[in-house]
């Protein structure tokens, strides 16, 4: 989990400890698990399995500037049906074993009920958005691959 993540995750407990906990919680189930791990890369994970249990796909406007990003929420717990997208990177390996997948950010989804006091925060994938520019500076502080 990337340090910037973890200051995302740090203001929605500051605001909503239960929302922090189970995003928390749904880290770990996530990391736990090689059979879910092992779906993260999916376009359209959602609509291909029997029990999906989140939903990811890829931020098509990112992946078309070459960054490998992708989103998920949980299709189980409340949060992420309605407030709340963690944004991951997905770095491959010859040996799917050292496969890693990075959490660049954890936002609050943009709605048309986000409070207004919200709405400077809350995310929608615009690219000119401080959360898209920090995940760009953030994947390639790590050393991932821009594809061009």
């Amino acid at each position: 989990m990337h340090d910037s993540s973890e200051a995302d995750l740090a203001r929605i407990e500051a605001r909503s400890p239960d929302d922090a906990y189970d995003i928390w919680a749904f880290l770990e189930v996530m990391d736990g698990s090689d059979e879910l791990i092992g779906r993260l890369c999916r376009w359209h994970y959602r609509q291909t399995h029997e029990d999906p249990q989140f939903d990811c796909k890829a931020i098509v406007s990112l992946q078309q500037e070459g960054f490998n990003v992708y989103r998920m929420y949980s299709l189980e717990m409340e949060w992420g049906k309605r407030y709340y997208r963690i944004l991951y990177a997905y770095e491959s390996a010859a040996d799917p074993d050292d496969e890693v997948f990075h959490v660049l950010a954890v936002v609050m989804k943009r709605t048309s009920d986000t409070p207004p006091e919200l709405s400077d925060e809350a995310y929608n994938y615009e690219l000119d958005h401080p959360v898209t520019l920090r995940i760009r500076d953030d994947y390639q502080s790590l050393g991932l691959a821009v594809r061009h």
